[in-house]
């Protein structure tokens, strides 16, 4: 089979991020983003030479620290909080320059944890991604490294009061091409 006829891929993807949560408002609650961590499986099949679609499933821990209430309490003390997420990403990719690539799309975002204490609102809804990175092939191997920005709850399923989770990091890969 010639390498011209293979236009599928499937990676394993490990993603390290800063994070954060957007402003919520006047006397809303504040928080500092404590890093996350991103594990995934995605397949991206090629239409043509330069473009491809993307998906999969990527599970993500965001911690954060909710560290400033506007109301005074004497008694309010920071808290750590952890946004576990599975999220089904769709993108566009765009190859350039043999090596080079740019992928933006949306991403469907599902909480696994959501606390009921509500110290964060739920992060479930859709977001949006965008990046750019290199991929490089060893025979039928992919190795890649993409760096990227993401927004999460853009449109919240649940509470549209919570603020939007942002993240930018980089996520590295590795798969097979068939």
């Amino acid at each position: 089979m010639a390498y011209c006829q293979m236009k599928n891929d499937l990676s394993v993807v490990y993603g390290f991020a800063g994070n954060s949560i957007t402003a919520i408002g006047t006397g809303g609650p504040g928080y500092e983003g404590k890093g996350e961590d991103i594990y995934g499986l995605n397949y991206r099949r090629s239409l043509t030479k330069c473009f491809s679609i993307e998906t999969g499933i990527e599970y993500s821990v965001n911690n954060v620290l909710w560290n400033y209430e506007d109301a005074y309490q004497p008694t309010f003390r920071p808290q750590p909080a952890s946004i576990r997420m599975l999220s089904i990403p769709v993108y566009a990719n765009f190859t350039f320059f043999k090596y080079l690539f740019a992928d933006a799309g949306i991403i469907a975002d599902f909480e696994t944890n959501h606390q009921s204490d509500k110290i964060v609102a739920d992060k479930s809804g859709i977001g949006f991604g965008v990046g750019i990175g290199g991929r490089y092939y060893i025979n039928k191997v992919i190795l890649f490294i993409n760096p990227f920005l993401q927004a999460h709850a853009m449109d919240a399923f649940n509470d549209k009061s919570g603020g939007q989770l942002l993240d930018q990091g980089v996520k590295f890969g590795m798969g097979y091409r068939f």
